[in-house]
């Protein structure tokens, strides 16, 4: 019965065997490599998916220290505004001591000139820087042993 059919059929049969078998082996090919495309495809979707979730996290820290910058720059605002109020509030002091200290030294300077006394004072202190012996500022200002004295350690002390 095999013999019945011509050789050009053989062929025919063969060829269409080769043709099923390299279109099986083809297709074989085709979904092993749609396995390594998949696999390949799955991996990117994970790495993307674990991307999508690290770039998630670090959006939520920014804004975190965004929102901790913000408090902190607040914070130092208020310190400043505080600092500069202090610092305005110490100078208005500073003007008025300095306005004081003028009206004393004027009040002081007004007593000296009315005050016949601290004439005497003034001139036995220049005695004494200038050397006068504790005689000598008693003899030429008038003045009593223990005042004498009192503005001869004064000064010496001060030297």
């Amino acid at each position: 019965m095999l013999d019945s059919f011509p050789l050009s059929t053989w062929y025919g049969l063969a060829a269409v065997a080769v043709i099923l078998l390299f279109a099986v082996v083809l297709a074989f090919a085709a979904a092993r490599q749609n396995r390594k495309l998949l696999a390949i495809i799955n991996e990117n979707a994970a790495a993307s998916w674990q991307q999508q979730q690290l770039l998630e996290q670090l959006q939520t820290q920014l804004q975190k220290q965004q929102q901790q910058n913000q408090a902190e720059i607040e914070e130092l605002r208020t310190t400043v505004i505080g600092v500069g109020q202090r610092v305005l509030s110490l100078e208005s002091m500073l003007r008025e001591s300095r306005q004081q200290l003028e009206q004393v030294a004027e009040q002081q300077q007004s007593f000296q000139l009315f005050d016949p006394e601290s004439k005497i004072y003034s001139r036995a202190m220049k005695m004494v820087q200038l050397g006068a012996s504790l005689d000598e500022i008693m003899r030429e200002c008038e003045l009593p042993l223990a005042e004498a004295e009192l503005l001869f350690n004064l000064h010496k002390q001060s030297q």
